[in-house]
């Protein structure tokens, strides 16, 4: 079984160790491609990685990006084919065996189009790595001024390497793991710079017949608090930052309201008001009932 690894990077340090970690932690590296947006500004090597064979990068000057999504969007123009996918940021740390743990874990749902995703446990480069971490789900925290939910986590009550991948409403772009198939039925969407990523792109995997899920043991760590280190909107505060989130922002709440049946719009298989249903969002309202607290009551 291949894997294609989809890896977005903005002038990020941790990109080189990122990579090398997923490879080396990997049961069959030889069955997993890397490829890689690399947004810089030629003050950052990653040599150490350039010329292995199974890492594809695209090199973009940092100054034309326009966002995650877009570059996201550019990683996704590379897939071949592969079997799997998997996106992460480039500030990831793997578990041993990612690979075949991921996939077993992904045939363990009986889904025939699984997704296992999760908001990873955390890790910092410059303190030593500890492995420690609880799987969790996502449950919505809070709602934008605007109508856009805010993601949180919880721990996954009996949670425990063996006890099968629990069913999610919502999806963590930073860590998800789906058929190949997700490259081509729900590509990227350039015109979404940040916030509303990970809801529209649930609705729009709902849609197309993907069914998500939180895996129910720790399989990769991520690094979230980087204060130090370089973001898009801080680059670009004098430029397309301020245009980039208002037009972002107008196609989200599209999205959630009146979205088409498209290419970038939802899929063909389910509805906006099952996707609603089945999360318990409520976007004219900007309400929340926890369908996941339901289930364990009825449970």
């Amino acid at each position: 079984m291949t894997i294609f690894v989809a890896i977005a990077s903005y002038r990020d340090r941790e990109l080189v160790p990122t990579v090398l970690d997923c490879l080396a932690k990997a049961a069959r590296p030889q069955d997993v491609r890397v490829a890689v947006c690399w947004q810089h500004l030629g003050d950052e090597d990653i040599s150490a990685i350039r010329e292995l064979p199974q890492v594809d990068v695209q090199e973009h000057d940092a100054r034309d990006s326009r966002g995650a999504c877009w570059a996201r969007d550019q990683t996704f123009q590379r897939y071949r084919g592969e079997d799997w996918l998997l996106q992460v940021d480039s500030h990831t740390r793997f578990a041993p065996d990612w690979d075949v743990r991921l996939i077993r874990m992904a045939r363990e749902t009986g889904a025939a189009k699984p997704i296992l995703t999760a908001y990873p446990a955390s890790y910092e480069p410059e303190r030593e790595f500890t492995g420690e971490g609880v799987p969790a789900e996502i449950v919505v925290s809070d709602w934008t001024a605007f109508g856009i939910p805010i993601f949180g986590q919880r721990p996954i009550e009996g949670a425990a390497p063996g006890v099968p991948p629990k069913p999610a409403l919502f999806l963590a772009a930073g860590f998800l793991f789906a058929p190949g198939s997700f490259a081509v039925e729900v590509p990227y969407d350039p015109g979404i710079y940040f916030h509303g990523e990970e809801i529209t792109l649930a609705l729009r995997a709902y849609t197309w017949g993907y069914d998500l899920f939180h895996p129910t043991e720790v399989l990769a760590w991520h690094y979230y608090i980087r204060q130090d280190r370089p973001r898009h909107w801080s680059d670009h505060v004098e430029s397309d930052w301020a245009r980039y989130e208002e037009l972002s922002r107008r196609r989200v709440l599209y999205m959630l309201h009146t979205p088409p049946v498209d290419r970038l719009g939802i899929g063909p298989v389910r509805t906006l008001r099952q996707f609603v249903a089945h999360t318990g969002c409520n976007f004219t309202r900007r309400t929340w009932t926890d369908m996941l607290a339901q289930e364990l009551v009825l449970l």
